[in-house]
């Protein structure tokens, strides 16, 4: 897979698709036949149904950006809000290199990585591979 499958792939909440457990079932959010979990919810994707609704890419897109809803509050909100804020800074070209990079690396893509930081140190791993300090 190259870098230019994985930045079609970018999620509305800044996931990326083609990295996530369901990729070889499901082809991302952005198709109308998704398995993503978080979509087939009860509850369904506020990020999706948001964007879809204002004609964005995703949600560094909003004005409103960051928002305190769905998942930008949940457990994984440093992972997405730092995912995001890269794309925003940055552009979805720069944020796939640095997941690509620290992969190369050995950094695992996703919470197992990601998951228990703040969105600042997410932007800090994802640019230099590592968390001076975690807290």
């Amino acid at each position: 897979m190259n870098n230019r499958e994985l930045e079609n792939s970018i999620a509305y909440c800044g996931l990326v698709c083609k990295l996530c457990h369901l990729a070889g079932t499901c082809n991302g959010c952005k198709i109308t036949e998704t398995n993503c979990g978080k979509y087939l919810s009860q509850e369904g994707c506020y990020h999706r149904d948001c964007c879809t609704q204002k004609n964005i890419d995703g949600c560094w897109e909003c004005d409103e950006y960051p928002c305190a809803r769905d998942m930008f509050i949940g457990k994984t909100k440093g992972e997405i809000l730092g995912f995001c804020t890269c794309i925003k800074e940055q552009g979805k070209r720069k944020f796939i290199e640095y997941l690509v990079q620290n992969m190369k690396a050995g950094i695992k893509y996703g919470i197992e990585s990601y998951g228990d930081l703040n969105a600042k140190q997410v932007l800090e791993l994802l640019k230099h591979g590592k968390v001076t300090k975690k807290g």
